[in-house]
């Protein structure tokens, strides 16, 4: 009896150490330090198609949709970093500044914005902007201005205000701090793009829009609250950061 109690205690023992050691264990994670720029070869995911109805699988529907409406959204060549050359330095693990240049009617154009990381999770790390810009927005939105703020699955703080009388169309006036989306994959980190399409029909109303190239990713909770009319066509790409 006494050695079967010596043979579980060591058991028992065994599996302990094994159990601390297992979730003690952890792979390789993104260092947030130094300076890394970003590849200008995404890795481009597919084309996809939401209705109320689910996602559509059949390529062909969605390529002549698109094709139909904003050809230019996504281009053959898969997607394109809106900058000809960019870099992200870690001053800090909380304090990022990009250093982008961009070419304008043949002039190359340097930018430096200030960033903070302001979310951080194990797949995940969101960059914000220190400097605010802003939209206008029209004061009576229809369907597509309703939706387009919940495109984004990592969505900026609106601070918005209706513009007086005389400044021309009616709109509201909204300030926010554009967000970055680094993915992250163990030790290495991507730039988040995406590029969609977003139309709806409803009640003899109609409305359609097109962007390229956003920095953020897609909203996951968006496709299941499409309504009768709503069709969205989004691709989702990721820029590698490579250290330098």
């Amino acid at each position: 009896m006494h050695a079967n109690r010596l043979i579980c205690f060591g058991l028992i023992a065994i599996g302990l150490l094994t159990a601390c050691k297992d979730t003690s264990v952890q792979g390789p994670s993104f260092d947030p330090s130094g300076t890394y720029s970003v590849s200008a070869t995404a890795q481009t995911g597919p084309v996809r198609m939401f209705t109320q109805a689910g996602e559509v699988q059949n390529t062909a529907i969605i390529r002549h949709f698109y094709q139909r409406q904003y050809s230019w959204v996504f281009p053959s060549s898969g997607a394109v970093l809106p900058f000809q050359t960019a870099e992200l330095t870690f001053t800090s693990p909380s304090e990022v500044t990009l250093n982008a240049s961009t070419s304008m009617s043949g002039t190359l154009l340097s930018t430096s914005s200030p960033l903070t990381v302001s979310s951080q999770t194990s797949a995940r790390v969101v960059l914000t902007a220190k400097n605010l810009v802003w939209n206008r927005f029209p004061a009576n939105p229809n369907r597509c201005d309703n939706v387009w703020r919940d495109i984004p699955g990592v969505s900026p703080v609106y601070t918005c205000q209706a513009l007086a009388p005389g400044s021309g169309p009616a709109s509201t006036l909204c300030e926010f701090k554009p967000v970055y989306v680094l993915n992250l994959h163990g030790k290495e980190a991507r730039l988040a793009t995406m590029s969609f399409i977003f139309s709806a029909n409803a009640n003899g109303r109609s409305c359609s829009m097109g962007s390229s190239d956003v920095f953020n990713v897609l909203n996951p909770t968006l496709p299941a609250r499409l309504t009768p009319g709503d069709t969205l066509v989004v691709q989702e790409a990721e820029f590698p950061l490579v250290r330098k």
